[in-house]
């Protein structure tokens, strides 16, 4: 158990690394959306968000042999790739209400913040009942 735990910690250290390393590029595309398609491109996100907690949701490691190292990277690989994409569309979302409506900023990064935060303690739950 405490070998998947410290390939788990070492899962969320890279997606934390690799949404930052993608930030810059999505901080210029989202600025790029023209101001009167903002509420759509929002919309689009969401829908995309949605979708992925769906698909996180719906994997367990209960039901995943992690025993077998194979499985195991695989496991790790799509909660990874899972939990990029929920911070990224996250991040493009805050971008888009930041710049959209500035007073709003600060909030939607904390709702944001927390929501990720969440899905990280979800994810260490996940695996600590694998037991």
């Amino acid at each position: 158990m405490k070998k998947l735990l410290k390939e788990n910690i070492g899962k969320h250290a890279c997606v934390i690394v690799l949404t930052l390393l993608a930030y810059p590029f999505i901080n210029n595309a989202v600025k790029t959306v023209d101001d009167s398609s903002v509420a759509n491109f929002l919309i689009i996100i969401s829908i995309l968000l949605v979708s992925v907690c769906f698909a996180n949701f719906a994997f367990t490691y209960k039901d995943t042999a992690t025993e077998e190292k194979a499985v195991r990277a695989l496991s790790h690989s799509t909660t990874g790739l899972f939990l990029f994409l929920t911070a990224t569309l996250l991040l493009t979302m805050c971008i888009g209400v930041a710049v959209t409506y500035p007073p709003l900023g600060n909030l939607i990064y904390t709702f944001s913040f927390l929501l990720y935060a969440g899905f990280v303690l979800y994810d260490f739950w996940d695996l600590l009942r694998k037991r």
